[in-house]
């Protein structure tokens, strides 16, 4: 809870702020990330101390699609894995590219450490 003091801000309002900071620094790179990953099907992000893996397997009107990411420490080699299931009604390029974009940036926000970007 948000106690009126300079400074507090709850988790969630924190985290979208990471967020928000991450599609405003990185936007345009993760979004050339994601036009990639749906051209050949899986990418590679590295940052500092960051490596991000992504799997993509585009929705079709038969079946959803999923966002496969694993994300690794450098530092620890922890690796955290997950999947992302993607609505089969969301077929159009462009939509496919902002839900990609933002997931990738979700996943750098959300550091295993953390610290965010």
């Amino acid at each position: 809870m948000n106690d009126g003091s300079p400074g507090a801000a709850e988790p969630d309002e924190e985290f979208d702020h990471q967020l928000t900071q991450v599609l405003q620094t990185q936007g345009r790179e993760l979004e050339e990330h994601a036009r990639a990953l749906l051209a050949s099907g899986s990418v590679q992000i590295t940052r500092p101390e960051l490596v991000l893996r992504a799997r993509l397997r585009p929705p079709r009107w038969w079946r959803r699609g999923e966002l496969e990411i694993a994300t690794e420490d450098t530092t620890s080699h922890q690796v955290t894995n997950g999947a992302v299931p993607l609505d089969r009604r969301v077929r159009d390029q462009q939509a496919l590219i902002r839900e990609i974009t933002i997931r990738l940036a979700f996943e750098l926000a959300h550091r295993p450490d953390g610290t965010g970007p």
